[in-house]
């Protein structure tokens, strides 16, 4: 109830004159209340309408422990954000008619697994192909598969969660699937690609693609344990995976990254706008996704976005179309009290973007 009256507060004190300046105010009160509320050991976050920043702030420091102040070059993992820039990826070659996303995956990578084979792009990409991961989320310490091959048949032995395109099942498997799809059609490596189609021409200096590598100035990451903050376990993902939730960025990087695909410098607004429709099910029922972007709606506003790890999120909203815009990026390295990522934005969001 405190919080909801403090959002009430914060939101009448920015809707009169001197908008700029209350609205830093609000929101720099608001980030010290989450920080404070949720026991968040370092944040930060930007807040951009059209090509203007609007609000940028950061609390707390790397590590609880003799860590350094959290900048906006400071590294943060973004978790299954990664998963973004394998759909803009998608999405650039579907635009140059190399991808169709309506064909199954097979027809671009003939090795999977015989029971995979029908199973289309689309439906990957949307997390409705039923495919169970390809680690044990139980036991994280348990060795990954040695190889991306591997991690397919390791999945194929597991049981499916749903039969395909019956229900929305979250899963890494299908953006291993996505990753082979990109690397057979353009004959490069997934990092390559990335780094010559999306981090090279943004300018993103500070955003690793190296599981195996992490920056070393890079934050603790935490989680919620008896209403404590506490360390997480060292986690040794393989390069494989970077696909599907390994990628490093900061701040700085990750808001240029969004704000470039709101502009339609990735992938054209008009073609956005075209996918960015919520995932069909023949029985008329709509998914999570669209087109792996989690879709949901405020107001007048459509909201596309992604989670990561529940620590971290970017959101992009939109109206009639992509001419009148925001984009949210919200980092965080853990809390003690097992916040949503989704609560955290929300608080920002109810300030910072008009209903």
């Amino acid at each position: 109830m405190k919080a909801c009256l403090l959002v009430v507060g914060l939101c009448a004190a920015i809707s009169g004159p001197g908008r700029a300046a209350d609205l830093q105010e609000a929101l720099n009160a608001q980030l010290k209340a989450n920080a404070l509320g949720h026991g968040i050991p370092a944040q930060a976050v930007r807040v951009r309408h059209n090509d203007q920043l609007i609000y940028e702030g950061m609390t707390g420091t790397t590590a609880l422990e003799g860590g350094k102040p959290i900048t906006p070059s400071t590294p943060f993992p973004i978790y299954s954000v990664s998963k973004l820039f394998t759909n803009t990826l998608i999405l650039q070659l579907v635009q140059e008619g190399k991808i169709d996303l309506s064909a199954p995956a097979s027809r671009y990578v003939p090795n999977l697994p015989v029971a995979w084979r029908t199973i289309r792009v689309d439906q990957f990409m949307n997390h409705v192909s039923g495919l169970p991961d390809f680690f044990d989320s139980q036991n994280m310490a348990r060795p990954f598969p040695p190889s991306l091959e591997a991690a397919w048949d390791a999945a194929s032995q597991r049981p499916v969660t749903s039969a395909p395109n019956v229900q929305t099942r979250y899963s890494g498997t299908n953006y291993l699937v996505l990753e082979a799809v990109l690397e057979n059609v353009t004959h490069k490596r997934y990092q390559a690609l990335v780094e010559e189609r999306i981090i090279r021409p943004l300018g993103l200096h500070h955003t690793s693609l190296e599981p195996s590598h992490p920056p070393r100035d890079m934050v603790s990451s935490y989680h919620a344990e008896n209403g404590r903050a506490v360390l997480d376990p060292q986690i040794n993902w393989p390069d494989y995976a970077v696909a599907q939730g390994c990628i490093v960025s900061t701040l700085e990087d990750l808001e240029t990254f969004m704000s470039a695909v709101a502009d339609g410098k990735l992938v054209p607004r008009d073609a956005l706008v075209k996918y960015w429709h919520p995932y069909a099910f023949p029985n008329g029922n709509s998914g999570g996704f669209a087109s792996g972007w989690e879709y949901g709606e405020a107001g007048r506003w459509h909201e596309l976005g992604h989670d990561g790890g529940t620590k971290v999120r970017v959101r992009v909203l939109y109206g009639a179309n992509l001419d009148d815009h925001y984009v949210i990026v919200y980092l965080t390295n853990g809390n003690r009290d097992d916040v949503w990522s989704r609560t955290l934005v929300d608080s920002v969001q109810a300030i910072a973007v008009p209903r």
